[in-house]
């Protein structure tokens, strides 16, 4: 079992808990710390930290929320067993501190991810997973008049494809952009039209991929993340709020 990390006191600063929180994660990782393994205690870390328990208690919320540490079991924190929430976690923190991302850096990520993931899709969908896309696009479809219960539909659509490629990687990368996506969404879809070119954009994608086209599929999906990306540029040099 690896040994419980220890650490040297550090010296004061206006924003202390977060260098005791990135000193505690980076240790987490050097050692090794398996999910489940308690850390030394708000009072141990206090001594090594030379740090007052109030940051301590700082330090060990900030982890929590980012999924590092689990605070639920009572006790000394554990590990937390890593998982997607963490990694959107992350990525909020670094939207948060860094700005809203430019539209033409999220189209290239989008692209890069979701040409692959149709097209897998389209190569490996079981049965149950192609009924799963066709309900997230017929939710879609219903909820056109709606726009915060379309825009979810809309990412819970592009989820069901990530999770038919049957590589877990895939769908930790999706959901990891979940925010991102839904916050695309809310800014285009408030148009009514907007909506109906959408629905009939996925309903291509969803053809293909039940056609088993991987080549239809992946050119339908080009085709709508391009109007997409489109779309979110408009709404952002327009200055119109993502809502």
């Amino acid at each position: 079992m690896p040994e419980s990390p220890t650490f040297d006191s550090i010296g004061r600063n206006p924003r202390l808990y977060e260098t005791v929180s990135e000193q505690l994660a980076q240790a987490i990782r050097d050692a090794g710390l398996r999910p489940g393994t308690r850390i030394p205690t708000e009072r141990e870390l206090c001594e090594q930290f030379g740090v007052s328990r109030t940051v301590i208690r700082e330090a060990i919320r900030h982890l929590v929320a980012k999924r590092v540490l689990d605070g639920s079991t009572g006790g000394a924190p554990r590990v937390a067993d890593p998982t997607h929430e963490g990694i959107t976690e992350s990525l909020e923190i670094y939207i948060s501190q860094h700005g809203a991302i430019p539209p033409t850096k999220i189209a290239e990520v989008r692209e890069t991810l979701e040409l692959t993931t149709v097209r897998l899709a389209a190569e490996r969908a079981s049965a149950a997973q192609l009924a799963a896309i066709r309900t997230a696009f017929e939710l879609l479809a219903h909820d056109r008049e709606h726009p915060e219960a379309a825009s979810r539909d809309d990412v819970a659509f592009h989820r069901a494809i990530a999770e038919a490629t049957d590589n877990e990687l895939f769908l930790v990368l999706v959901d990891s952009l979940g925010d991102v996506l839904l916050q695309i969404r809310r800014a285009t879809l408030g148009d009514p039209h907007r909506v109906d070119e959408t629905v009939r954009e996925h309903e291509r994608i969803l053809l293909a991929l039940e056609a088993r086209d991987p080549d239809a599929a992946v050119a339908a999906m080009h085709a709508h993340l391009h109007d997409s990306a489109r779309a979110y540029e408009k709404t952002v040099d327009t200055g119109s709020p993502a809502r």
